[in-house]
């Protein structure tokens, strides 16, 4: 009997240190992906969610700003952020390349140690980055502003402000390092979370600039910290997940190395999109003057809205794409551009058919002359709808170098149509310059994608986008049926409800695009495993049973 016993109760004290140990298996096993069935629609719910309050917010606060320091004092800040917002792009590739590796190590209890050494890795290169970048913009960009008449009152605030966005700069480049950590583990709402927390922060903030009348410097204190905000979460997020960093051999060699490898090719396409979007502002300050300046700047605040917007759908397709099979992939592509492109399609309606109504609005009755320009970024925010997914596709599963020859390409279009469009002295033509060459290269975008990942587009899709394109016509002549007979803030929100009516019924794709990738999940690392150890060392060879 007293056997017996002690045979029990060995077999419980062994069940007890199992249960212990997988305990302890589990809270290792922290840096694993986020592979609910949810939590795409989670992603694209809350990226909805923050990026309507960001964008609205920042909509509302930026003539608000204006109005606080005057157009030339913020047209100042205005080119000081766009180059903070320039250089935290400046990734090289980076951040696609975190979630390419990343996704591709087993998201597997046995590979944890491998995967925190592979975020320590990229953390060592962010901050290299983010030291370089910004001791090029302390020492690069009071040199650009030689070339720019400033105002005699702003000339005290020259250094403060530089001091700051400098600081802002490293800030951010480190947290955009640590974001794409987060894309990889398929949690990209965190970021999106602490946008939402800035946006507000900002706009109290501005209410204290009101109060103590600190005019531009304290303008350039709220935004500088509602920046650095969301990567400072990041950072703290990723922390907790992967703990202290893990140094040890084939730190570089095995990780940091190539890492750089893979997306040094993704670097050509990442600085052309940079200078895409970012650049344009930049000829149009010595050319058309500050005030012209601050306009443009307004444009481009409307158009990287609309960029967002449609980001918000593409990028948490990225995790899905990335592990799908070649079959399911398809699918996922076609549904992604379905969405994308129909939201840009509304997007771009919206501003083509109510320009003067939404430009004056927004930004008063002296922005009046920029309103037509506001109207030609229909044909970027289309085009942003179909290249998106496809850069996400040749990224993350093809011919990473086929995008950015493409981007580079749009690039070398897109600069000198801007020099030649701002010798016109006309803000709508160098709207429609900045982005009709993407828009004309869309196609072509598109059809280098689908030798990477088929569409698989049949008549049945056909019909769908018919059917889409029919309706955002009928959502043109109401639109334009409305702003006949209603005043400007009636026809805007009536015109904004119809638009947000139509994306939501667009998500409902999300639903069995989420239980896939819940069901892919797990074969994608039995996979991997598998890649990685090869098959099973007592498998019997062939002819020898």
């Amino acid at each position: 009997m007293a056997t017996t016993d002690s045979g029990k109760k060995r077999r419980g004290a062994g069940k007890h240190r199992k249960q212990a140990q997988d305990s302890h298996q589990q809270a290792e096993n922290s840096t694993g992906a986020d592979t609910s069935a949810s939590r795409l629609g989670q992603n694209i719910l809350w990226n909805y969610l923050s990026g309507f309050t960001s964008i609205f917010g920042l909509l509302l606060l930026y003539p608000l700003a204006v109005s606080i320091v005057g157009a030339s004092s913020y047209g100042l800040w205005v080119l000081a952020i766009g180059a903070i917002q320039m250089l935290t792009m400046t990734d090289f590739g980076l951040g696609a390349g975190i979630v390419r590796t990343l996704t591709g190590i087993p998201d597997n209890v046995d590979y944890q140690r491998e995967r925190r050494m592979f975020v320590t890795a990229a953390l060592l290169v962010f901050l290299i980055l983010a030291t370089v970048l910004t001791a090029v913009y302390t020492l690069i960009f009071p040199l650009y502003l030689q070339a720019v008449t400033i105002p005699e009152q702003d000339q005290a605030i020259l250094w403060p402000m530089t001091i700051l966005a400098g600081l802002t700069l490293f800030i951010s480049l480190v947290g955009r390092g640590m974001n794409s950590v987060l894309w990889g583990l398929n949690r990209p709402d965190i970021e999106r979370k602490a946008a939402v927390i800035a946006i507000l922060g900002r706009a109290a903030g501005y209410a204290v600039v009101v109060l103590t009348d600190t005019g531009l410097l304290g303008i350039v204190i709220v935004e500088c910290a509602s920046l650095m905000l969301p990567p400072l979460v990041c950072m703290v997020a990723v922390g907790r997940r992967f703990n202290s960093p893990v140094f040890g051999p084939g730190l570089w060699q095995d990780h940091g190395k190539p890492l750089i490898k893979v997306s040094s090719v993704m670097s050509i396409g990442a600085l052309s999109q940079l200078g895409i979007y970012q650049l344009p502002l930049f000829l149009v300050g010595p050319t058309l003057g500050l005030h012209a300046t601050t306009a443009f700047g307004a444009l481009m605040r409307v158009y990287q809205s609309c960029r967002l917007v449609v980001s918000w759908i593409a990028l948490p397709y990225g995790y899905p794409l990335r592990i799908a099979t070649s079959d399911k992939a398809a699918r996922i592509l076609k549904n992604c551009l379905t969405l994308t492109f129909g939201i840009g399609l509304l997007m771009g309606t919206a501003l083509a058919i109510i320009p003067t109504e939404l430009m004056t609005a927004w930004m008063g009755d002296d922005f009046a002359f920029a309103a037509m320009g506001l109207s030609m970024l229909a044909f970027g925010i289309m085009a942003e709808g179909i290249t998106q997914p496809a850069n996400l596709v040749m990224n993350l599963r093809g011919s990473p170098m086929r995008a950015s020859i493409l981007s580079l390409t749009v690039l070398v279009l897109t600069l000198p149509a801007v020099w030649l469009a701002t010798h016109t002295d006309s803000i709508t033509v160098v709207a429609l310059a900045t982005v009709l060459p993407s828009f004309l290269l869309s196609g072509v975008q598109m059809y280098l994608a689908n030798k990477d990942v088929s569409y698989g587009i049949v008549g049945k899709d056909v019909v769908r986008w018919s059917g889409m394109a029919g309706g955002v016509v009928l959502y043109a002549g109401f639109g334009l049926l409305v702003a006949h007979f209603l005043p400007t803030w009636p026809t805007i929100a009536v015109v904004a409800a119809g638009l947000a009516v139509m994306a939501f019924r667009m998500l409902k794709l999300v639903r069995a695009d989420g239980a896939m990738v819940s069901e892919m999940s797990e074969q994608n690392a039995e996979e991997l495993i598998a890649q990685r150890e090869g098959p099973p060392r007592d498998a019997e060879e062939p002819g020898t049973a």
